[in-house]
């Protein structure tokens, strides 16, 4: 469901328009044409209050849709997920509100969330990119195969994902995966919480950062990109999660959405920040289960709003 907050901010840039009007009707031009400004100023008055009228309303409007999303739609996805364990991928400058939303929604589709693994900006920083090598290959596990010519940020989320899940359920952590978590964790890469975790996840939510101001490159996410196929190579099935800001030009899922290869198995979802978007990444991790990806939401989301296939028939 669009979030009319964004309808509110264009409404908003009328104030400085009008304003204007309204302090030249009673400053430096006040004795020249004053029946023109007084009657101008008249005429702006009267917009501004329209303007905040509309304001209210739109903002009671928007009030009304979520909190009908949050009660009329609530549960769709309660046990979607039982038993499923799902590993939440923080990426750097994420919005904590949406990560625990997540989470919440999570837990009440029966999924247990087995970690938080917050990635550190360091991650991704092109400057530690020397480091990031020589540290794949020394965590690196006998039965870990890289995909032929994969990059170093794809070995890096393949390794990641190496130990906090698998493609088979009910795997443990093992010593292999101490070793890769204790290394991140200690070159300060990633934070885990809980700091030790005891079971491997089958699915993972990559929670979407802020996109940076002024906007970036799409190129510049080309490593989380590649970090987060990664991810998924080593899983079961990765849902990408962000606001409707990151499916715009600038923006993680942007980016993720403009790589033809990368859409074929990860999915995105571009409201999460909402209850309905939230419930969509769990029909859409179900949907990983069974080996499908599609790129849903509210912008440019090819596949629509979730998928149809996992959806409850009787709502």
């Amino acid at each position: 469901m669009i979030d009319f907050r964004y309808h509110i901010v264009s409404i908003v840039a009328i104030f400085f328009a009008l304003g204007a009007g309204v302090v030249l009707g009673a400053g430096p031009l006040k004795g020249t044409g004053s029946d023109i400004i007084l009657n101008q100023a008249n005429v702006d008055r009267a917009s501004l209050v329209a303007a905040r009228d509309e304001i209210t309303q739109l903002k009671a409007l928007n009030k009304y849709h979520q909190d009908y999303e949050a009660k009329v739609t609530a549960g769709l996805a309660n046990g979607k997920l039982t038993n499923v364990k799902v590993a939440l991928v923080v990426m750097p400058n994420a919005d904590s509100d949406v990560v625990d939303g997540l989470d919440d929604e999570l837990q009440k589709s029966g999924a247990q969330v087995t970690v938080r693994a917050a990635l550190n900006a360091k991650l991704f920083d092109p400057g530690q990119r020397q480091l990031i090598e020589p540290l794949i290959t020394q965590l690196a596990t006998a039965d870990v195969d890289f995909p032929k010519d994969s990059t170093t940020y794809e070995r890096a989320g393949l390794i990641l994902a190496r130990g906090v899940a698998a493609k088979e359920p009910n795997r443990t952590v093992d010593t292999d995966a101490t070793r890769i978590l204790q290394g991140m964790s200690s070159s300060e890469l990633v934070s885990l919480k809980p700091a030790t975790i005891k079971d491997r996840a089958t699915l993972i939510v990559v929670v979407a950062g802020k996109p940076a101001t002024p906007a970036v490159a799409s190129s510049t996410y080309t490593d989380a990109v590649d970090f987060i196929e990664g991810l998924d190579t080593g899983s079961a099935g990765v849902v990408l999660a962000g606001t409707p800001d990151t499916a715009k030009d600038g923006g993680l899922l942007k980016a993720l959405r403009s790589d033809s290869d990368a859409t074929k198995i990860v999915s995105s979802v571009d409201v999460a920040d909402l209850p309905a978007g939230q419930m969509t990444v769990v029909f859409a991790l179900v949907e990983q289960l069974t080996g499908k990806a599609g790129q849903y939401g509210a912008f440019d989301a090819k596949d629509g709003i979730a998928p149809a296939a996992v959806m409850p028939k009787d709502n």
